[in-house]
């Protein structure tokens, strides 16, 4: 599981966001959340290379908050 947060304005972003995670190969599933511009990523996936694709359309960090 990677969480990132995502620089996401709109639905528009949040779409993008949403339609490069599903292409990508090993995931499995994925949550997108515009208000919080949380990402959860899960899937059979290494952490840097989700965040490293996903920096491609919007910029990505990692996560670095404690998950509520």
């Amino acid at each position: 599981m990677v969480v990132l947060r995502v620089s996401m304005h709109c639905n528009g972003c949040a779409r993008k966001v949403q339609r490069h995670i599903a292409k990508m190969e090993g995931v499995t599933s994925y949550q997108v959340d515009l208000e919080t511009k949380m990402v959860i990523v899960m899937g059979d996936i290494v952490p840097f290379e989700v965040l490293e694709s996903v920096s491609k359309v919007k910029n990505a960090q990692l996560w670095t908050e404690p998950i509520s």
